[in-house]
Parts: structure tokens; sequence; C-alpha cells
């Protein structure tokens, strides 16, 4: 799983893919995956997913959503 944060607001996104025109599709902490500005963010960082779930760095919502997306 790859994470970012939103450079203006700190919050967490879950990194899915990059797309064109400077856009990654991310899932955001409300759950919804989006295509967002690639500049809005920090560089993408790989780390554990149950580590970073049971810290409280992402929470359950985008975690079901991202093993949602890992199984299609």
């Amino acid at each position: 799983m790859e994470i970012c944060n939103n450079k203006k607001t700190g919050q967490t996104f879950i990194h899915l893919d990059e797309q064109d025109n400077d856009q990654a599709l991310m899932i955001t902490p409300q759950g919804a995956v989006k295509a967002l500005e690639y500049g809005l963010f920090t560089e993408p960082a790989e780390v554990d997913e149950k580590e970073v779930l049971a810290q409280g760095v992402i929470n359950r919502k985008q975690y079901d959503i991202y093993s949602q997306y890992c199984r299609n």
C-alpha cells in the first residue's frame, strides 16, 4: 500500500494509481475514490497496510475500499 498526505490539510490518502494529466487515483479519508491533482500531495510512501490501520494513520473505511480495489 502507498499513502501520501495532502500538503495543505495533512490528511492521509491512499495512493492507488497514477493517471494522465498530472492526476493520481486516491482513496480519500471519507472513503471516496477520486482522481486528484498529484501536486497537492507528498510523494507516495510504501507502508504496511495493517500497521497504518492499527496506528490510525488510515481509517477502516479507507482500508475496506482499498481491499475491494485490490480484489478487482
